[in-house]
């Protein structure tokens, strides 16, 4: 799987939103000032509160349209292996990656049940 978001990893020092102990716990969804929109396999995102513009790619899109407040990381990570050709660990990695990022950024929010 490529790199979902077309950017660098988190900069040394900065924590990781996720906690890799709760995947099948934690929840999540778009923060509110997040709009998206999907075509022809690439999602692109605006954070109403920043005006910046984020692009998904294909397996990012796959990731951000399950981010609606009803399924875990783990239920994530199951769609990602059964829909893309990758090893369980690399999709597993790519997915925390992606989401931390994400988190960071403030397009997402996340949840533990």
């Amino acid at each position: 799987m490529a790199d979902p978001l077309h950017t660098t990893p988190l900069p040394f020092g900065i924590e990781p939103a996720i906690d890799r102990t709760m995947l099948d716990r934690t929840i999540l969804r778009p923060s509110p000032d997040v709009q998206g929109t999907s075509m022809e396999g690439e999602t692109v995102l605006l954070d109403l509160s920043t005006g910046r513009y984020y692009t998904l790619n294909r397996a990012g899109s796959v990731i951000w349209e399950h981010c609606t407040g009803h399924n875990t990381i783990s239920d994530i990570h199951a769609v990602l292996c059964d829909r893309f050709d990758v090893a369980p660990d690399q999709a597993l990695d790519d997915l925390v990656l992606l989401v931390n990022h994400l988190v960071q950024e403030g397009l997402l929010q996340q949840e533990r049940r």
